[in-house]
């Protein structure tokens, strides 16, 4: 018999109001908040919504005498778009929705987040006092995925990955424990939660360090294929450089939708500073553009963030990556390859398919070996690299795995090939990491052997290894 109707009716005897059953409006409105449909699809046979740290721990102490049979996920802001990491079937999802709170404290520098606060508020709580966070680039998304996987941020290049700016963790462990992971006490788990995901408990809280700041200059530039192969160039040409401007945030991408009739590209570039610089000329000025599609402007974190993320869900999607040397011969293969994708894939029902080339330059890795160290493995010398994203939004669940499919193939060529052109790297970016990519294994022994001595150490017996959902484990 299934475990999960006691361990359901153990917590609803602390306190009702914690469980959320299947067929009620509440439950149906926590499933729909979900931003990806292959997520919404899992139902659970409960989502618990604690309000506060304490409660979380009456949690896990409740449903730890319940052991293997449990399979539980931990959801914050639902945005992870990679299916069963943050939703279960049949399971149990912890949905910290409810943990709120964002308190600043300017005279130390730092901005306490609840896990179940989204970016668009702290951008609003800090913005008010002249100061920033390495935060999600979109507005809605919460701060859970982001701080425990990685995280890209329009400041990243100068101050690293989002995870790198967490000054303290405060995270429920296994044994129930609220117990706090920063430099001073429990470092070797600060390091560990840094990239490591969600393989040691449940973070209530996340200090983030804060920053002066003001307006930024950037948004967004579209224009034709032709062009597309110029901005390679450029991209690559300024990774390589040692002296340049780290102020600056440069993604390229090109995108299909029947809607737009054919592919566009698009450079997404922003300044930390209220005007354009040199280094971003060749990104802002890629000629022809589609004027009326310009959004280059002078303007606030937020309203960047806003503009990057309008809608809350979407369709089916599904983000695919990997990650090459910044090299134009691979990039432009890349692109070859999503263009025989791309046939592959026209017809499906509102279809929406991307190829974004986001770069981890030098400068961004040596930030996490500044700021304490973190899980990913990287040093200086493996870079400057190109995280390859690939995105698609389709309709159909029957598509589901023609799509997947397509997606798989297209990543396993071009990894052939970067191999072949010996600018393969082995680093795999956790939030665009899917199912059936080791991305513990991508940070290298040193790194793992870290993660899994972590887990040993603050979750002896194993239980987020085995009653944890997700695929992206540190297999003990």
């Amino acid at each position: 018999m299934s475990c999960f109707p006691k361990a359901i009716e153990a917590v609803r005897a602390i306190s009702s109001d914690l469980v959320v059953l299947p067929g009620s409006q509440q439950y149906n409105e926590v499933l729909g908040s979900y931003f990806t449909e292959l997520e919404r699809d899992l139902r659970p046979s409960a989502f618990l919504l604690p309000r506060t740290a304490t409660q979380v721990s009456e949690i896990v102490k409740i449903l730890k005498p319940f052991g293997d049979g449990l399979r539980i996920a931990i959801s914050g802001a639902g945005q992870q778009s990679t299916p069963g990491v943050a939703n279960t079937q049949n399971g149990i999802t912890i949905h910290l929705r409810n943990l709120q709170g964002i308190r600043l404290d300017a005279d130390n520098g730092v901005v306490s987040v609840a896990a179940g606060e989204q970016m668009g508020k702290v951008y609003d709580t800090v913005g008010a006092q002249g100061l920033a966070v390495v935060g999600n680039r979109h507005s809605s998304a919460g701060i859970g995925g982001d701080a425990v996987q990685g995280g890209l941020s329009y400041f990243s290049y100068a101050r690293g990955f989002v995870c790198d700016n967490v000054v303290s963790y405060e995270i429920v462990l296994a044994n129930g424990e609220i117990v706090h992971a920063n430099a001073e006490t429990n470092k070797d788990l600060w390091i560990s939660l840094k990239g490591g995901g969600n393989n040691f408990g449940i973070v209530t809280r996340f200090d983030l360090a804060v920053f002066e700041q003001g307006q930024l200059w950037g948004g967004k530039v579209f224009y034709f294929p032709p062009s597309f192969p110029s901005q390679i160039q450029s991209l690559v040409a300024y990774l390589k450089d040692p002296t340049a401007d780290t102020n600056v945030h440069i993604c390229l991408s090109l995108g299909y939708a029947p809607a737009m009739g054919d592919v566009l590209c698009m450079n997404d570039i922003f300044c930390t500073q209220a005007e354009k610089p040199k280094a971003l000329e060749p990104f802002a000025d890629v000629q022809p553009q589609i004027e009326q599609m310009k959004s280059l402007r002078i303007g606030s974190l937020k309203d960047f963030t806003d503009e990057a993320f309008g809608s809350p869900v979407s369709n089916r999607v599904i983000k695919m990556s990997t990650t090459v040397k910044a090299d134009a011969g691979i990039l432009e293969y890349v692109v070859s390859i999503f263009h025989s994708s791309l046939e592959s894939l026209r017809g499906l029902e509102n279809l929406l398919f991307s190829l974004s080339f986001e770069p981890l330059p030098v400068s961004l890795i040596e930030q996490a070996a500044a700021k304490g160290g973190n899980a990913t493995g990287l040093k200086a010398s493996d870079g400057p690299l190109v995280i390859i994203l690939l995105y698609t939004s389709w309709t159909n669940a029957n598509d589901d795995k023609n799509v997947i499919e397509i997606n798989k193939k297209a990543l396993e060529a071009i990894d052939e090939k970067a191999r072949s052109r010996n600018v393969a790297a082995t680093y795999r970016y956790l939030n665009y990491a899917f199912p059936n990519q080791d991305v513990v294994g991508s940070y290298g022994p040193e790194s793992k052997a870290h993660l899994q001595a972590a887990s040993k150490k603050y979750d002896p017996e194993g239980f987020w290894q085995t009653a944890g959902v997700g695929p992206f484990k540190v297999s003990i």
